[in-house]
């Protein structure tokens, strides 16, 4: 039995990631916020050791590290990419010291085998950056420096664009699936923003590689399918699937502070080829498994 932490459990990729592990027969052990929403785990709550922490709180952290001394460590919290967590504060707070507390809590583990540091392509960008966009640049450096000094054995993952179930209203495909089964109108932003949007169970799959390959210790290693879809074919493709025409109102006059456009996101990926690891899963059967599933749990989103 594998002692295995997960950070931000009731977040969308943590969540996803803990219904997975608890399958798996080993020790899970979740830390969430004492206000976190659990809508996305309630019913698989009871089956893990759940630890209610903030990461800011280095104390905590440390003393409930000690006390599970994991061997497999994924980290999968953080703030500030959704449209209302805009609180810059928050997300360096949550970030940056709440990596670090783990990152020093975590490399006393006499047991540890691999820290999985969940990055993002945003980190690739060259425009003006964002709070987030710093954030999450500073949290791989924070991994890099534990490896290099400490020779913690962390690898980061960068994922691009995740979709598919228990995502969060607010963002494009949820708020594109929701639309459809509610044949209501959408308002959509950024219709020429691209991104490189990965199903969810593809995500899921590289996590679990990364956590058995070796010799990927150090690591910056990106996760996404290396194909550039536009909003606006998104919005295309996600219309195909509906009986009847979805009504869009689109508003390219407001756009969030990093969905600027920017080409070399997709220009500088680098070691892709580091993980065994292919996406399985192609955006069009994704978005109709994506909307299955929805149509099946559109319970968990009345409003």
């Amino acid at each position: 039995m594998v002692k295995i932490l997960i950070t931000g459990a009731a977040g969308f990729i943590g969540a996803n990631l803990t219904r997975k592990l608890i399958k798996t027969g080993n020790e899970i052990n979740i830390l969430i916020k004492e206000a976190s929403n659990l809508w996305r785990i309630n019913d698989i709550v009871s089956n893990c050791n759940v630890h209610k922490i903030d990461l800011k709180k280095v104390d905590d952290v440390r003393n409930v590290v000690r006390k599970i001394n994991p061997e497999l460590v994924y980290h999968c919290a953080g703030h500030g990419i959704y449209p209302s967590q805009k609180d810059s504060a928050e997300i360096f707070s949550t970030n940056i010291l709440g990596t670090f507390n783990l990152l020093d809590a975590v490399s006393e583990s006499n047991d540890l085998h691999r820290l999985i540091n969940l990055g993002s392509f945003f980190e690739y960008s060259t425009n003006p950056i964002d709070p987030y966009t710093i954030s999450k640049i500073t949290q791989t450096k924070l991994a890099e420096r534990f490896f290099q000094e400490k020779k913690m054995p962390v690898t980061t993952l960068r994922i691009f664009t995740p979709y598919g179930r228990f995502d969060s209203p607010g963002r494009l495909i949820c708020d594109l699936m929701l639309a459809i089964i509610r044949n209501k109108p959408v308002e959509i932003f950024s219709k020429y923003i691209k991104r490189d949007f990965v199903h969810i169970d593809d995500v899921l799959t590289s996590l679990e590689i990364a956590s058995q390959q070796s010799n990927i210790d150090g690591e910056i290693i990106d996760v996404g399918t290396g194909n550039e879809t536009s909003v606006e074919e998104i919005v295309n493709l996600s219309n195909q699937l509906s009986d009847d025409d979805m009504i869009i109102n689109w508003n390219d006059k407001k756009q969030r502070e990093n969905d600027v456009s920017d080409e070399n996101i997709f220009l500088n990926r680098q070691n892709v080829q580091k993980l065994n690891w292919k996406p399985s899963i192609s955006l069009e059967v994704g978005l109709q498994k994506t909307l299955e599933w929805y149509k099946q749990n559109i319970k968990l989103y009345r409003t």
